[in-house]
């Protein structure tokens, strides 16, 4: 081969065709194929994304779920505090009331031995006893 026959054939290759240029129909055809790929992509992304968003909202109501499971353990332990605190009153003056007859019975024991009639002594004594049965339980 010469270089004359090389030079040639590259300007084969070199020089555009005239059968090579694409139609317009194979261009529309091509562009619609590409359009097509793009949407089939954004479709498939968006399921994706919409999955992936499921799972974590999922998993933040599983979140949820666990923190109402707790506040209501802790109502729950807030409404006995509370019955305590309303009982509280009752419990004040139940021991005011005991401190207050103790206080009567030690009073009664002390008469006792400071009278010199034994009568006098004896009910002083028989009353102690009776102001300690009344004592209120706490």
């Amino acid at each position: 081969m010469t270089n004359e026959e090389k030079v040639v054939s590259m300007d084969d290759y070199r020089k555009p065709k005239e059968n090579e240029v694409p139609s317009m129909t194979e261009l529309n055809t091509k562009t619609s194929q590409d359009i097509s790929r793009m949407a089939l992509l954004l479709a498939l992304l968006a399921v994706l994304l919409a999955g992936v968003l499921f799972f974590k909202a999922n998993q933040n109501i599983n979140v949820l779920t666990e923190d109402v499971t707790g506040l209501s353990s802790k109502v729950g332990t807030m409404d006995a505090r509370m019955a305590e605190l309303e009982n509280l009153p009752a419990k004040s003056k139940r021991m005011v009331m005991g401190t207050m007859i103790m206080e009567m019975a030690q009073k009664a024991s002390y008469l006792s031995t400071q009278v010199d009639n034994q009568e006098q002594a004896a009910k002083l004594l028989q009353a102690m006893e009776l102001l300690q049965q009344a004592k209120p339980a706490e």
